[in-house]
């Protein structure tokens, strides 16, 4: 049973990753894993069933990294989500799941849990940076979270430039010098404090 599962499980990501999520149908699953259909009816009474099954084994939060520095913090989970979006198994997964979370309630419902997940550990992280005094106070730690993944999503799933580590520092930098107070001269632009 394990194997037929693996196998189940495994032929509905590559048909994911292929074809997208409507076209991943129970027998096309069947045909690629060569298990039987009633075999895979029997652990999973549909097709949505089964996908967000798939789908969920290849989600997973992040660690909270609490290096010490929200600088720090912030390089290793924006790099892990630079990761997850391009190199990891969900990475050709992602358009699909992110398709079928506007068109399906359950989809939506696996989308939002996921991000909530990890919108904890990042705000845990931005939370400790405002307590550390490296974000002023009164920072939304919601909006840091919108800034720094707005435009690793953005890029990869809109102007499909590369996401890597160096474009999530040069993200992350971008985003913890704007809140970095500023001091205002009258003769011209604002100057970082150091």
């Amino acid at each position: 049973m394990r194997r037929s599962r693996a196998a189940v499980i495994a032929a509905t990501l590559d048909l994911i990753a292929e074809r997208g999520i409507a076209a991943t149908t129970i027998e096309a699953v069947a045909d690629r894993s060569t298990v039987a259909r009633t075999t895979i009816y029997r652990q999973w009474d549909s097709q949505p069933a089964l996908i967000l099954d798939a789908i969920g084994t290849m989600l997973h939060t992040p660690t909270d990294p609490d290096t010490g520095t929200l600088r720090a913090d912030l390089l290793d989970l924006i790099g892990g989500l630079a990761d997850a979006l391009t190199t990891s198994p969900a990475a050709a997964l992602m358009p699909a799941l992110m398709d079928a979370a506007e068109r399906d309630p359950a989809f939506a419902a696996l989308h939002a849990r996921e991000a909530a997940q990890r919108h904890e550990v990042a705000r845990a992280a931005i939370t400790r940076g405002i307590d550390r005094g490296e974000l002023p106070t009164g920072t939304d730690p919601g909006e840091v979270i919108d800034m720094l993944t707005g435009p690793v999503f953005y890029r990869r799933l809109v102007s499909a430039g590369a996401v890597d580590r160096g474009f999530a520092q040069r993200v992350v930098d971008h985003i913890l010098a704007a809140y970095t107070p500023r001091h205002t001269t009258p003769d011209g632009p604002a100057h970082t404090s150091e």
